[in-house]
C-alpha cells in the first residue's frame, strides 16, 4: 500500500511544520467545528441577499398572502419557487469565502503551516489546474455518454439558451471558487493532518469519509451519497498521486459546473431553469439518469468514477516524499 499511495511531499512538510497534533478523533472533531463555523459564515452573509431580494421582490406577495390568511407554510414553499437563479451563484462564492478563510485561517494561526504543506505549490499551478479541468469535463462527459447509450438522455434534445451566458461565467467563477475551498478544507488540510501520525491510506479514507458525509446534502445511504465518496476517493488519490492540490480543485469545479450551471437535465415537459444547455432525460429511469439528484448521483457516474479510480491508482506518483516508513499512530 506503500508504494501504490507514498505521502506525497507537502503531507511531509505539514508534518514538520504542524503543531500541535491531536488524535484521529480529535482531528476529526476539529474538522467538524471548522465545517460548522464556515456554514454559519457563509449561512450569515446569505442573509444579506436574500433579504435584499424579498424586500424588492416579494414583500407585496408576502404581505398579500398574510392578509390573505395563508399559512406560513404555503408562503415559504412559494418563496423557494421564485428563488433566482443567482442567487445559487451568490451561495457558491458566500460558501468558498467562509470555507476557505477559516481554513486557511486555522492552519496558518494554529498549526504554523504554509500555504505550500497545504498543496498549494506555486511551481507548475497553471498546468495543473489545467489538467484537471480537462479530465473533470471528460469525466462528466463520460458520465453523459453513458447515460446517452443507455437511453436515459437524448442528445438531439439540447437547446442553447444563451440569454444565460453572463449567470453560466459567474457560475463558473463561483465553482471554481468553491471547488478550491472545499479541496483545501479536506485534502489540504485534513488529509495531511491526518497523515503526520497515521499511515497514507487512513488519512485518504477518513478524508474521504468526511467529505462524503458532510456534503452529500444528506442523502445517506443513497446513490448521491456512494458517488460522492466515489469522487472523493478519486479527488483524494488524485492528490496523492500528483503531489499537489491544483488538479483536484479544478476537477472538483468542473464536475460541479457541468452538472449544475452547464447542462440542465429535466424531461422534456419540466425543464428547470438552471443550466445553460438543456437536455431531455427518461423520467422513468432514474437509476441511469440520476432523477433529481442529476447524472451526478446515477449508475452512470458510478461506473466512470470506479473506472477513473482504478486508472489513477496505476498512475506513478509526481512528487514522493522521501522514502521512509509510515508514521506510527503516537499516544496523546
Amino acid at each position: 500500500m506503500n508504494q501504490m499511495l507514498p505521502r506525497p511531499r507537502f503531507w511531509a512538510q505539514a508534518a514538520a511544520q504542524m503543531k500541535p497534533r491531536f488524535t484521529l478523533l480529535g482531528e476529526t472533531l476539529i474538522l467538524m467545528l471548522l465545517y460548522m463555523i464556515s456554514n454559519t459564515v457563509a449561512g450569515t452573509v446569505m442573509c444579506v441577499p436574500v433579504l435584499a431580494w424579498l424586500l424588492s421582490t416579494q414583500s407585496t406577495m408576502i404581505l398579500e398572502s398574510l392578509n390573505a390568511g395563508v399559512a406560513t407554510q404555503e408562503i415559504l414553499k412559494r418563496l423557494l419557487e421564485q428563488i433566482p437563479d443567482w442567487m445559487s451563484v451568490v451561495a457558491l462564492f458566500a460558501t468558498a469565502g467562509a470555507v476557505g478563510f477559516t481554513v486557511i485561517f486555522y492552519c496558518r494561526k494554529f498549526q504554523k503551516r504554509s500555504l505550500a504543506s497545504m498543496g498549494l505549490q506555486g511551481e507548475g499551478a497553471f498546468g495543473e489546474y489545467l489538467l484537471g479541468i480537462v479530465v473533470g469535463l471528460f469525466l462528466f462527459g463520460c458520465v453523459v455518454a453513458v447515460g446517452t447509450a443507455a437511453g436515459g438522455f437524448r442528445l438531439g434534445s439540447w437547446t442553447l439558451d444563451t440569454t444565460r451566458l453572463l449567470l453560466t461565467l459567474a457560475a463558473l467563477i463561483g465553482c471554481a471558487a468553491q471547488g478550491a475551498a472545499l479541496e483545501l478544507m479536506y485534502r489540504g488540510y485534513f488529509a495531511p493532518t491526518l497523515g503526520a501520525r497515521y499511515p497514507a491510506a487512513l488519512a485518504l479514507f477518513s478524508s474521504t469519509l468526511c467529505f462524503a458525509m458532510l456534503e452529500s446534502g444528506g442523502a445517506l445511504l443513497s446513490m448521491n451519497m456512494l458517488n460522492t465518496l466515489l469522487l472523493s476517493l478519486l479527488l483524494g488519490i488524485w492528490v496523492i498521486k500528483r503531489g499537489r492540490l491544483w488538479g483536484a480543485c479544478a476537477i472538483h469545479a468542473a464536475w460541479t459546473f457541468a452538472g449544475n450551471f452547464l447542462l440542465n437535465f429535466a424531461p422534456a415537459d419540466q425543464h428547470g431553469s438552471l443550466g445553460l444547455l438543456s437536455v431531455d432525460t427518461d423520467a422513468y429511469r432514474t437509476l441511469i439518469t440520476g432523477g433529481d439528484y442529476g447524472p451526478a448521483a446515477s449508475i452512470c457516474a458510478t461506473v466512470v468514477l470506479l473506472a477513473a479510480i482504478g486508472l489513477v491508482l496505476a498512475l506513478p506518483s509526481r512528487d514522493p516524499a522521501p522514502a521512509q516508513a509510515d508514521p506510527a499512530p503516537e499516544e496523546q
